[in-house]
């Protein structure tokens, strides 16, 4: 690894580690609200919808930024060439190179981060269920940041 791709790395785990931080912060901040019923989602407060805002927010870049950054340091890391590869298959590749926790795992939280980019404002049941799935699935998304995490910082010069 090149001076400029260790530093291309310390910035992608800078920037995957503040949004680890400020999510962990939302799922703490909004732990008396969920589970969320279609009913109570409905008749939330403004700045709470505003909290379930940011929290589905961080959430979603969270996700990108493992999938989008950490696993490109990985692979250049591991010099493993992921061109070409489907996320799918950059996942499993993570996962056997040891710097995923779990490719099936993470392949939800991918899921979930698809389901919850589309709104469903005339489905509270739908809305709820996704919001739901996304706080429960938390701790799972932080520890994948946490391995992929680990991983580099013991390979980086």
């Amino acid at each position: 690894m090149n001076p400029e791709e260790a530093a291309l790395a310390r910035q992608a785990l800078r920037s995957a580690e503040g949004c680890a931080r400020r999510l962990a912060r939302s799922q703490g901040k909004l732990a008396a609200q969920f589970p969320l019923s279609p009913a109570r989602l409905t008749a939330l407060p403004p700045d709470l919808e505003d909290d379930l805002d940011a929290f589905l927010k961080r959430y979603e870049q969270l996700v990108n930024t493992i999938q989008d950054e950490l696993f490109k340091v990985v692979a250049i890391v591991g010099g493993e060439d992921v061109r070409g590869l489907a996320r799918r298959e950059v996942a499993e590749l993570m996962d056997r190179l040891g710097a995923l926790p779990s490719a099936a795992s993470f392949r939800l939280l991918v899921a979930i981060r698809n389901r919850i980019a589309h709104s469903y404002p005339d489905d509270p049941e739908r809305q709820a269920g996704n919001l739901n799935a996304a706080y429960q699935v938390v701790p799972g998304l932080l520890a994948a940041h946490e391995g992929v995490r680990r991983y580099l910082e013991r390979r980086l010069p």
